[in-house]
């Protein structure tokens, strides 16, 4: 059978429920910080990806355009 080291009952020897775990407010602070910094980061890459998404779309209009007329000067005579 396990002992505690210390005053607290284990939960094999008959306690009901364990000692509960308290976050201290630096804890709080500390988590909630942690999650607005990925929560940004995400919002950031998800932004340059549309940036990035939009120049492409660009430079595929302007090289379509580019195409189209070389292709139109060809037939005109």
């Amino acid at each position: 059978m396990m002992k505690s080291t210390d005053n607290v009952p284990l939960v094999e020897d008959g306690c009901d429920t364990p000692n509960p775990v308290r976050l201290t407010i630096w804890h709080k602070v500390l988590f909630y910080l942690v999650g607005l910094t990925a929560a940004l980061t995400i919002c950031l890459l998800i932004r340059l990806s549309n940036k990035l998404a939009a120049d492409a779309q660009r430079r595929a209009m302007m090289h379509f355009k580019e195409i189209s007329n070389r292709i139109g000067h060809r037939f005109d005579n």
